[in-house]
């Protein structure tokens, strides 16, 4: 029997992960590293599986890399905690896996902002690749926007997972945040600078890419907030990384 083994991290995640792990329960186990949560759910977590790993944070790729190395199993489903599998999507996971023709496959996305499922903007189309040979894979070590490197030929399954990236705007603006810092920082460390146009022109152009030639219009109030909320983190990354290279300057 090929075994799968489903990596998640979590940090605080109680409101999503019951959720999550619904769907993934069918796995043969479940990893489960956590930033040392201070919510319930771990308590949660405990309800299906004892695969718990206590780690402070590595950034994106390390943290689900030392997921992967506690895996037993010889596929390993890369899924966060506010996803969820669909249940096409498990059957033709367990079909493909069994056919050992690729190294790896692109899932499908389904995206929700706010609760609304986004057909447009640059949202209708997104895959990952989160389902590889443990022997075959590695994620990189980026802080953000992590990926993997599989060595061997990819396939793409058509099934979906659902992504429930922001339950509020709250919400939205935490990770909004978060996610800024970080690439800036990236950007910094990797030697790359910014200037005024790419605080001006590029989240123009962000905007007018997801709301007029990606069709975000069609998803009307939400395409229309999605463009400008995007637009606003190319704005403040770069701005970011000017300050960061201002307050550097030696």
């Amino acid at each position: 029997m090929i075994k799968i083994s489903t990596i998640i991290i979590t940090k605080n995640e109680e409101d999503n992960i019951r959720n999550c792990l619904e769907t993934v329960k069918w796995a043969d186990e479940i990893i489960v590293v956590d930033d040392f949560s201070h919510d319930k759910t771990l308590d949660i977590v405990r309800e299906y599986t004892g695969r718990i790993y206590r780690q402070e944070w590595l950034g994106y790729g390390r943290q689900k890399q030392f997921a992967v190395d506690k895996a037993t199993g010889e596929w390993i489903l890369s899924i966060d905690a506010d996803e969820r599998v669909t249940s096409e999507l498990k059957s033709e996971i367990l079909d493909a896996v069994k056919a050992e023709e690729f190294c790896g496959f692109y899932i499908p996305f389904k995206f929700f902002f706010l609760g609304h499922l986004m057909r447009f903007g640059g949202c209708g189309r997104e895959k990952h690749l989160r389902l590889f040979r443990k022997d075959k894979g590695r994620f990189d070590e980026e802080a953000v926007h992590e990926g993997i490197n599989v060595d061997g030929e990819l396939g793409k399954l058509k099934n979906y997972i659902l992504h429930f990236s922001y339950k509020d705007k709250e919400d939205y603006f935490k990770k909004f945040r978060e996610y800024t810092s970080l690439d800036a920082e990236k950007r910094f460390n990797l030697g790359k600078k910014a200037g005024w146009g790419h605080i001006i022109l590029l989240p123009c152009w962000e905007f007018i890419s997801r709301f007029i030639f990606k069709l975000g219009f069609l998803d009307g109030v939400y395409g229309l907030q999605w463009a400008l909320y995007s637009a606003q983190y190319v704005y403040v990354k770069y701005l970011k990384l000017i300050r960061l290279y201002n307050e550097n300057r030696t």
